[in-house]
């Protein structure tokens, strides 16, 4: 499973990595609009709301958008 604990600068507004998991890739976009230090409020997985905020990578070959807003 694949959780994502940001815990930044209150003055960072974005950051993103890209993890590679077998022939898959996954996109990581973390979002800070509310100037946060930590936490996450809402965890996307190809535009879908993940209510668990986490995920279990696939190898399946794709590429995948996961989107964090603290």
């Amino acid at each position: 499973m694949l959780s994502i604990k940001p815990a930044i600068d209150s003055t960072w507004k974005e950051y993103g990595v890209r993890y590679e998991f077998g022939s898959s890739v996954y996109n990581i976009k973390v979002k800070n609009p509310n100037g946060k230090s930590t936490g996450v409020e809402k965890f996307f997985l190809n535009g879908e709301e993940i209510e668990e905020k986490k995920v279990k990578l696939m190898d399946n070959g794709k590429v995948n958008e996961i989107e964090v807003e603290m």
